[in-house]
This record gives structure tokens, sequence and C-alpha cells, in this order.
């Protein structure tokens, strides 16, 4: 067994049309959509009273009885139901079971109990001084007060954690990888890091994302505004093991990045220009790491990370999501523009770019990137621009 966070967000049709209903935080299911929203079929289904209206607490039935029984809820009898969908369903269901079977191995053998309270209750001694005293007056003063703006309303730091959180943190994390326990990885390009909320951390960074959510108010209207989703992992770097990354932007809409440590020399943070820009691959700006301060910018701001020269790092890495955002104009059709000229040479990417041949050599083992990039867009080549690759493997 298992709870749920629902979000159920009514507007001024309402009751006479649904309200959108979508489940917050990890949701293995074959039939909701990738950012947990239920599907057009659940709406159709969706039961009204006596006055032909939606209510609250219909909604809210028709979503327990859609857990216990998906299909029922759509009106499919299970003996009709595609072979596909019934397999899809049964995988999604193994991976939930894999899920919840992981938190519940661990929450026995945990390293630090306070980290896994309920409810979740986060420490003032877990945090800077300068960040309690403007999470606690909540003004657009005080936030503003402990922000360093690295470059002008794109990229911002802050200190947040004590180093004494920090070790705290990282044992938790150690404790994990020594439990020998299953774990999926945060994405492709992460080998070695852990999803947070995979293992019992959701609730405690759920409640992490609530006391940043005025600083995205402050800085990002839009994108920083109404999160109703997240993904937060751990990445690491060591020498043996994955030691920076490659130039990408963030399937989120806006990202913390916290250092957590732990002894480290090198792997600074690299910036270029936000996707569409006229700048995207030209470098705006390099951030050095420091434990127990936040980086924060827009997903769609093109970075990479340098390769750690010595030592190790681990950061927590928040990715925020807003369903409002995400049905936005601004979010569906971003402006593009032509690229002003060739791209700086540490902005490029092998795993998305087109030219990425002609400005380096491609690394060991990722060869096969080559014909397979997206960027630029074709219209909005450079002037003179050449590909690497005469021959398109795929249209990413």
């Amino acid at each position: 067994s298992s709870s749920f966070v629902v979000s159920v967000t009514i507007d001024r049709y309402w009751p006479v049309k649904p309200p959108k209903v979508k489940f917050q935080g990890v949701m293995h299911h074959a039939l909701v959509d990738d950012s947990g929203g239920m599907l057009m079929p659940f709406y159709r289904t969706l039961p009204r009273d006596e006055r032909k209206v939606h209510t609250l607490a219909l909604t809210l039935e028709a979503v327990h009885n859609f857990l216990v029984d998906p299909l029922k809820t759509w009106g499919i009898p299970r003996e009709s139901a595609p072979l596909r969908l019934l397999s899809s369903i049964t995988a999604n269901e193994k991976t939930n079971q894999q899920r919840l079977s992981t938190i519940q191995k661990y929450r026995k053998q945990v390293c630090h109990e306070e980290l896994f309270e309920t409810p979740p209750r986060w420490r003032e001694e877990w945090f800077d001084p300068g960040f309690w005293r403007a999470h606690t007056e909540n003004t657009p003063e005080a936030w503003r007060s402990i922000l360093d703006e690295h470059l002008a309303n794109e990229v911002f730091s802050f200190k947040i954690f004590t180093d004494d959180f920090c070790k705290l943190f990282v044992e938790e994390i150690f404790n994990f990888y020594a439990s020998g326990l299953p774990a999926r990885r945060p994405n492709s390009m992460n080998n070695y890091g852990i999803i947070l909320n995979e293992i019992g951390l959701e609730p405690m960074i759920d409640e992490l994302q609530r006391m940043l959510q005025p600083i995205g108010d402050l800085l990002w209207k839009g994108a920083g505004s109404m999160w109703d989703g997240h993904h937060c992992f751990i990445v690491r770097y060591r020498e043996g093991e994955d030691l920076g990354l490659d130039m990408h932007t963030d399937d989120s809409d806006v990202t913390f990045n916290i250092c957590l440590g732990l002894d480290f020399e090198g792997a600074g943070l690299q910036f270029c220009g936000l996707v569409g820009a006229k700048n995207h691959r030209k470098h705006t700006h390099t951030y050095k790491h420091v434990k127990g301060t936040c980086v924060c910018h827009l997903g769609r701001k093109r970075h990479g990370a340098d390769d750690i020269s010595t030592g190790e790092r681990l950061n927590l890495i928040l990715w925020n999501h807003s369903s409002t955002y995400r049905s936005s104009e601004e979010y569906e059709n971003p402006p593009f523009h032509q690229e002003e000229g060739p791209p700086d040479q540490v902005c490029v990417s092998y795993t998305h770019d087109r030219d990425y041949g002609v400005f380096k050599e491609y690394p060991e083992g990722k060869e096969h990137f080559k014909g397979r990039g997206w960027c630029p867009p074709k219209q909005y080549e450079y002037d003179n621009f050449k590909p690497d690759s005469d021959k398109v493997v795929s249209d990413c």
C-alpha cells in the first residue's frame, strides 16, 4: 500500500467542466501521461451529481477507483482490453512494486532517521542562518538579500546548507550505496547517481521544494511559479566513474543544484545561452561549486560540468516542474532565432549538436552520436554552417 498526493485544479468553467487531475510525485502508471496527469478517458467517464455537474467529492472518489481498477474506471472490460495495454499496466505495476520494496527495505536500515520522519521536518540548524532568515521573513527583499547574481536574470546562487548537514546527508547517501539495494539512475547521462524519490526521501524533497518556491516566484514568473512536480537526484563525480557532464539542457522548468562536497578540484559548471537564443552556444559564465551552496537557473539554459581533476563531488539536483507553465504558449512554442555565429568550443555537445566534430574530437566511446544531433535546427543554422556528418542517423 502507498499514499499518493493528487492535485485537483479547477478553472472558471468548473463545475460544468471537470477539474484537471494530476498525480504529484512518483507515479509509474500506463494510464497517466508523463507528468502524472489523467488522460482523456478518465474525464469522459467522470461522474456528475444529480445537478449534472462535477464535484470535488465525486472526482476524488473516481481517482480512488482509478487506483483500484483503472480499466473499470475507463469503462474497459479487462477481457476485451488490448494485450499491449495489459502488458504496459503489468510492467508499470512491477516497477511500482520494486520501488516500494526498495523504500520499505531501506527504511529498516537508514542511517539518519530524522531524514525519513512523517510528516517531514526540515530543522533550522541544517540551514545557513541567512537562508533560514529569508525563509522565516518570506519577503522579496529578504530573499533578494541572500542571492548572488552571476548572470543577469539567468544564473543565481545562495548559501543554503551547513557543512554539518552536508556531511549528514552524504552519510545517508553512502549508506544507501552500501545497502546493495537496487536504484534507478537519474537519467542516461548519470551512471552513478540515485533518484531520492525512489529511496523514501520524496516527502522531504516535497517540503524542500515548497521552501524554495518563493525564489522561483521571485526570479522567473511562469517557469518559477506553481510547481506541482519534481525530479530530485544525486549526481556523483569521481575518478573511475563519471568525471563530468556533456553540454545539455534540463527537463526542468527551474533547476536547483546544491553541492554537498566532498573534497574535489576542478569540475566547474559552464553556462552558455538559452535554447533558441542567438547565443545558445556561446559561453556566458563559469560557476565554481562551493559546499552547501545552491546555484539555480532555468532548465532551458545550456550548461555542462567540466571533468573533475581530483577528489569526489556529490550534488543534489532538484528539477522543478509546473504543469501550468507547461501548458502555456511560452513553453509549447518557445522562440527560436538564427545562431549568431559558430559556437564556442566549450559549449558544443556530442549528444545534441550536428557540428560537434567540427570543433572537437568525439570522446572515446561516444562516436556513435555522430550524425544523431538536432542542434541547431536547419532553419536556424549560423552562416556557413557545416555538419560533421553528411549521414543523418536519426532526426532527434
